[in-house]
């Protein structure tokens, strides 16, 4: 077994940094642009790989449905509604 990496939180400056750039906001053109970009490739088979995996996970509607009134009711108490 390998020996875990130590983890180094980031300094001050790059935590500014991030914020920064996670609280801007958008003008409409910037946004427009972002959500008209084509997906690459490697996005595409994200997608496919994600929805494969959720279709061998759940295999009949039954499971899905019964995945998604559970995922709905821990929502619902609070929950990220994801397991």
């Amino acid at each position: 077994m390998k020996e875990p990496r130590e983890i180094i939180p980031p300094s001050p400056e790059e935590v500014e940094h991030l914020r920064q750039l996670a609280e801007r906001r958008l003008t409409a053109e910037e946004f427009n642009a972002y959500v008209n970009a084509p997906m690459s490739q490697a996005e595409i088979e994200g997608i496919w790989e994600s929805i494969d995996w959720f279709c061998r996970r759940y295999p009949t509607v039954l499971d899905r449905l019964d995945y998604a009134r559970r995922a709905y009711k821990r929502w619902k108490q609070g929950g990220s509604g994801l397991r």
